[in-house]
């Protein structure tokens, strides 16, 4: 497909072409998301923002490249737009078969003494206002990396940045919280 307006695309068309790229497309979005759920909604909004575009006199020039562009700008928002959820509410990975733990059924699950839970969950506090401090970015790499598990090549994939600057917004995400820290990590100690 050359150069044409999305709107000139006849229904026949753009159902052809997303029923040729739907394939690839999800291949492309499933090695950059959690699940598989979570690529299936992300080519969904793919697909929708084509037949919006088909609404309006939008100029595509490489249809397969644009399918593409959208893919990584839509992962990227999917990853911005999850909410930080506090530490101890985060989700362990299990097997498929069985049901995922959170960090807190875990924490309570562990035979520790009071004086221990309420350290814990000082300590879950206090990297959650400091995540919230961070700027956007840096935050997304922290989490994307440190809790969500992805290394950080998918996360330069994800992001469409040079892995430099991932490495480098995962280093400075990792001073402040550092830095923010301290106190507590000094306070503990003694």
């Amino acid at each position: 497909m050359g150069n044409y307006t999305v709107s000139e695309l006849k229904t026949e068309e753009l159902n052809t072409t997303i029923h040729r790229e739907k394939g690839k497309l999800l291949n492309f979005i499933s090695g950059k998301m959690p699940s598989v759920e979570d690529a299936e909604d992300v080519l969904q909004d793919v697909f929708f923002e084509l037949v919006e575009n088909s609404r309006e006199d939008t100029t595509i020039e490489q249809v397969a490249s644009w399918l593409y562009r959208v893919a990584r700008n839509k992962i990227t928002d999917w990853y911005r737009k999850r909410k930080t959820e506090r530490f101890e509410n985060r989700v362990i990975s299990t097997d498929e078969d069985e049901e995922p733990l959170l960090l807190t059924d875990i924490m309570a699950s562990m035979e520790v003494a009071a004086d221990d839970r309420m350290m814990l969950g000082a300590i879950s506090e206090q990297l959650t206002e400091a995540l919230e401090l961070l700027p956007a970015k840096q935050k997304d790499v922290f989490v994307m990396h440190e809790l969500e598990g992805l290394s950080l090549k998918q996360i330069a994939e994800i992001t469409d940045t040079p892995i430099k600057t991932v490495i480098s917004r995962k280093h400075y995400a990792v001073s402040f919280l550092r830095e923010n820290l301290r106190e507590l990590y000094n306070e503990l100690l003694n």
